[in-house]
């Protein structure tokens, strides 16, 4: 098992309850530091269990994962204050800037364009969604 500050080596794969997978990390391993939280938390205290060769699924509902959908972060804008809407994917990300952020694009998917307004949801894509992690460690080091 892991101590805090050892750096853990794993290999991870992200599915849907259905089995659908959204990300599939066994190619290469991932690594992390348990007690720097890079990773959402229940990933890294399940990590932190593991010995070297385990494994285990990990089902975790919405609010445990990246969170319940949250309609506030469904936001309306004039079209005329979004340069370049026009050619914007609607169903896609993009990178949303602001006077704000000039220098850190926040992904934003694009809802619609319609009726000189654009509606774009921050939300990250997994919020409302219960998630399962295949997790299996495969070094732990200081």
């Amino acid at each position: 098992m892991a101590e805090q500050g050892q750096k853990v080596s794993f290999l991870y794969k992200g599915s849907f309850p259905d089995g659908e997978v959204f990300d599939d990390g066994t190619a290469d391993p991932h690594e992390i530091v348990i007690g720097r939280h890079t990773v959402m938390r229940p990933m890294e205290d399940a990590l932190a269990k593991l010995d070297v060769g385990e494994e285990c699924t990990l089902m975790l509902a919405a609010g445990d994962a990246y969170g319940l959908h949250d309609e506030r972060a469904v936001q309306h804008f004039p079209a005329y204050k979004v340069p370049g809407c026009e050619g914007m994917p609607v169903g896609e990300y993009i990178g949303w800037t602001s006077p704000r952020n000039p220098d850190h694009p926040i992904p934003a998917k694009v809802v619609s364009i319609e009726n000189g307004e654009v509606t774009l949801d921050f939300n990250h894509p997994l919020a409302g969604k219960d998630i399962v992690y295949w997790l299996k460690v495969v070094d732990i080091a200081d």
